[in-house]
């Protein structure tokens, strides 16, 4: 048998077992959905070559296949795959969480702290003529820089009632 000629004849289908291969190796470095839908294309367009010589139709399946598993990846299992949700993190998880007021809070004076989850915060009101004495509760609005900015919490209807 003659390896040269063997080569030549079958280098199509070698050419998309090696787009195969390629796609699945990066798929399985990534994790992330960004090859898989190549990895039934080549391989479709590999069978392709074993029968049909024109390149454009070997093409055209890999491309319809390709597009067709993109499609049902994208939509039919888009329910069963995790959701990515954006999580804040670090300071900016504290907005709209409660602390209690350990250092009088007076803008004009710039003095003012507050303890939330068991830390100790630089802390100014979100009004410069509202005082917020030691003991009082808050609800953090923003951040600027590394003060947090607290308005008084409101009071819930269940501390009302009792």
């Amino acid at each position: 048998m003659d390896w040269g000629q063997f080569f030549v004849e079958k280098g199509p289908a070698f050419f998309w077992l090696f787009v195969a291969i390629a796609a699945a190796i990066t798929e399985g470095m990534t994790f992330g959905l960004v090859a898989i839908w190549f990895v039934p294309g080549a391989l479709a367009a590999m069978l392709v070559s074993f029968f049909v010589e024109a390149v454009w139709v070997q093409v055209a399946v890999f491309l319809a296949l390709s597009v067709l598993t993109l499609v049902l990846t994208k939509t039919v299992f888009k329910k069963h795959l995790p959701q990515h949700t954006s999580t804040r993190m670090n300071a900016d998880a504290l907005i709209e969480d409660h602390g209690v007021v350990v250092e009088e809070i007076n803008n004009l004076r710039e003095t003012g702290s507050v303890k939330v989850n068991a830390l100790i915060w630089t802390a100014r009101s979100t009004d410069d003529s509202v005082i917020l004495p030691v003991g009082t509760l808050v609800t953090i609005k923003e951040i600027s820089g590394v003060k947090l900015i607290c308005a008084a919490r409101e009071p819930s209807h269940e501390t009302e009632k009792k």
